[in-house]
């Protein structure tokens, strides 16, 4: 649907019909969908520039025909000055042009859509379910390790001609060097542009933050509704505020904001700086600082790969701050009600706070 709609777009636009909220439509969508922005920029390209020659081979015709007329009316061409000759258009023939715009694009749009649906892209995924992690090394080298409930996505031909992958989830990547092909991973709400590093992502559908963290070498963030380019030093995080955060609470506030950009730096919950808080998972440790209970189940969900539900939204409001390591999710609860008052019930994989 989203494919159909670009092409009717980009035919409006090329025929000048297009409204002020379809243009807007049309940028947002072709944000959405990155393999369509090339396509259509060729046709928009092309056709600029057969308008352009359009142009020009209307004027060159008005003054073929002015000369005709002054030519059979007996009037010398040389006594006529210059600025005499006014070329007089002929709209017809754009107008004709402007009409077609909208089959031309839509017949090219429909090829397009027909041939990528009919020869789509072979990709390749690597996914993890909640309570599981796993580590995987690419083609050109670069290793990532996902942690649950994550997904990373790459093309087939991957190393080949690019080195580009999709990421929802967590992971860690430790990129391969290669100096004229640089590293991608694109999430919803930002890209990240390396050569070799080694660095944290964090990008759950659901989370109200896209968050990243640079462990080594350097990385250059894009955060796409502020159209803003980041580069980040060792030891830097940037926090992105998602375009549709997770849902609170009743009677909470929410925050508009979208894309809004945190600059801090990673947080470490030892005395030993190597206890980095963002890569604790990768040590099957959960850590948690001043996380709403509401968040910290989101992650105990991931981590034990259990089904958290509230009766009391007051619940999700509690505030914890901890690690958990060797603990059951038993053990866990236990010691978070150490610290604050509700009840729970164990329901097979379901776990009932009240």
């Amino acid at each position: 649907m989203n494919t159909r709609r670009i092409w009717e777009l980009m035919a409006r636009k090329l025929a000048n019909e297009a409204t002020a909220a379809e243009l807007q439509e049309l940028a947002s969508l072709l944000r959405e969908n990155p393999d369509l922005e090339l396509p259509a920029g060729l046709v928009d390209e092309l056709w600029q520039k057969t308008t352009a020659a359009s142009h020009e081979e209307q004027a060159a015709d008005a003054h073929i025909r002015h000369i005709s007329r002054m030519q059979a009316q007996g009037i010398s061409i040389g006594t006529i000055p210059a600025t005499s000759l006014t070329p007089v258009r002929s709209y017809r023939r754009y107008l004709w042009a402007a009409a077609a715009t909208t089959g031309i694009v839509l017949a090219l749009g429909t090829w397009w859509w027909s041939s990528s649906s009919t020869i789509p892209t072979v990709q390749s995924e690597v996914a993890t379910k909640n309570g599981s992690r796993t580590s995987i090394q690419l083609a050109d080298g670069t290793h990532v390790w996902l942690n649950a409930g994550s997904k990373l996505t790459y093309s087939k031909d991957f190393g080949k001609t690019d080195r580009s992958v999709t990421l929802s989830g967590e992971a860690f990547f430790d990129v391969a060097k290669q100096a004229n092909h640089p590293f991608i991973i694109h999430t919803a709400n930002m890209d990240i542009r390396v050569l070799g590093t080694r660095f944290n992502i964090r990008s759950y559908p659901g989370d109200k933050t896209t968050e990243a963290a640079l462990i080594s070498g350097s990385i250059e963030a894009f955060v796409k509704d502020k159209a803003a380019r980041i580069i980040l030093k060792p030891s830097e995080k940037i926090v992105v505020l998602n375009r549709t955060p997770a849902a609170r609470p009743a009677g909470t506030a929410t925050t508009t904001d979208s894309g809004a950009i945190t600059l801090s730096h990673v947080s470490y919950y030892a005395a030993q700086t190597t206890a980095i808080t963002e890569t604790s998972w990768m040590e099957n440790k959960l850590v948690f600082k001043d996380a709403s209970f509401a968040e910290l189940a989101q992650q105990m969900e991931r981590f034990y790969g259990i089904t958290i539900q509230f009766r009391n939204e007051q619940q999700q409001q509690l505030r914890f701050t901890g690690v958990f390591a060797l603990e059951t999710v038993q053990q866990a609860l236990n010691a978070l009600q150490m610290t604050a008052s509700f009840h729970y019930e164990i329901q097979h994989d379901t776990i009932i706070i009240y």
